[in-house]
C-alpha cells in the first residue's frame, strides 16, 4: 500500500493551492481586514473609556477642591464675623465703661464742690453762730472775733 503519484493527485493539489488562493483573497483578506478594524475600533473606544473615566475623575476631584475651598472659606467668612463681633462688643462695653468713668468722675468732681459749699457755709453759719452766742453771753457785740478754722474743724467733728 504504498502511495501512489498519478495525475489525479497533482489535479488534486493544483486544486487546493488554487482553492486557498482564492479563499485567501475573497474570505481571509477581507475577514483579517475585519477583525484589525474590529481591533482598532474597540482599541480607540478602550482609550476613549479611560479618557472619560479620567475627565470624570479630575471633575470630581476639582469638585471636592471647590467644596473645601468653599468650606473653608465660608469657615474664615464665620471666624471674622465672630472677631468682628467680639470687637464691636468689647469696643462698646469699654466705651460704656468709659462713659460710666467719666460720669462718677463728674459726680465725684460735683459732690466734692457741693461739699466744699457746705463746709464753708456751715464755717460761716458756725462763726455767726458762735459770734451770736458768746454775744448773748456776754451781752456785748463782738464782731471783731474771729474763730480760728482749725477750731472749727474740730468743732465739725465733734472733737472739741
Amino acid at each position: 500500500m504504498l502511495l501512489e503519484f498519478d495525475g489525479t493527485f497533482i489535479f488534486a493539489l493544483i486544486s487546493f493551492i488554487i482553492f486557498v488562493i482564492i479563499m485567501n483573497l475573497i474570505l481571509y483578506r477581507p475577514i483579517v481586514k475585519i477583525m484589525d478594524e474590529r481591533q482598532k475600533f474597540l482599541d480607540k473606544n478602550k482609550e476613549t473609556e479611560l479618557q472619560s473615566k479620567q475627565k470624570a475623575a479630575d471633575v470630581l476631584k476639582q469638585k471636592d477642591d471647590e467644596i473645601l475651598g468653599a468650606k473653608l472659606e465660608a469657615s474664615n467668612i464665620l471666624t471674622e464675623s465672630q472677631n468682628e463681633v467680639k470687637l464691636q462688643k468689647e469696643s462698646a462695653i469699654k466705651a460704656k465703661k468709659d462713659e460710666i468713668k467719666e460720669e462718677l468722675i463728674k459726680h465725684s468732681d460735683s459732690l466734692k464742690a457741693d461739699k466744699s459749699n457746705i463746709k464753708n457755709q456751715l464755717k460761716t453759719e458756725i462763726n455767726d453762730f458762735v459770734k451770736m452766742t458768746v454775744s448773748k453771753v456776754l451781752d456785748e457785740n463782738i464782731e471783731t472775733v474771729d474763730i480760728s478754722e482749725e477750731r472749727i474743724n474740730k468743732a465739725m467733728e465733734g472733737k472739741i
